[in-house]
């Protein structure tokens, strides 16, 4: 070390222990307790709205919703996907779908009923969390689902989910389609 480095260390140094002390005896060296809750909140929110930034999910290997030009944008309700092997509550399973049909063991009446029971215990389930969940934030309930139903799927198993969503009190349907992109003027 030069003599001009050693001159600086020297003033530097007893600095040093002056700021040790005042740490030391409860001085500026605290944490302020607001400045953490202050960050903290920022986290939360940050990650709630990232959470929450797409309220219905389509993302099954046999599931291959309908496009349309819709502008409407999804909001957060309850969902029912038909796929091509099960019928999903809010991403749960509700019942086996097995050659675009369900079993009639799971049918309240036989084989041509409409009432599919394990998918009403599901959704009443659903309606249930969701009637709670807007009591909580002193919000209305609104009887909506919406339904994601595979393309291939026959229309005789979307009425049984519709008929069987009516009876869970589920009054409001929305079925759920992908955005298409429109095509512009002047392209070829």
């Amino acid at each position: 070390m030069s003599e001009q480095q050693a001159d600086i260390w020297n003033e530097v140094k007893p600095n040093r222990g002056k700021r040790r002390k005042r740490r030391d005896e409860g001085g500026s060296g605290s944490m302020n307790i607001n400045s953490l809750m202050d960050i903290m909140v920022i986290i939360l929110v940050f990650l709630l709205k990232s959470y929450g930034d797409e309220p219905l999910k389509v993302e099954a290997e046999d599931l291959k919703a309908p496009s349309s030009m819709a502008e409407l944008t999804p909001k957060d309700m309850t969902t029912v996907s038909i796929t091509q092997k099960a019928i999903l509550v809010d991403d749960k399973m509700a019942a086996p779908v097995k050659n675009g049909a369900v079993d009639k063991s799971m049918k309240k009446g036989g084989e041509n009923a409409l009432m599919i029971t394990p998918l009403f215990e599901k959704l009443n389930e659903a309606v249930k969390r969701k009637k709670r969940e807007k009591e909580l934030m002193r919000q209305d309930y609104e009887p909506v689902v919406t339904i994601i139903a595979d393309q291939a799927i026959p229309y005789r198993l979307v009425t049984e989910v519709m008929f069987t969503a009516g009876q869970a009190e589920l009054s409001q349907f929305k079925i759920a389609v992908i955005k298409k992109a429109r095509p512009s003027f002047g392209a070829n």
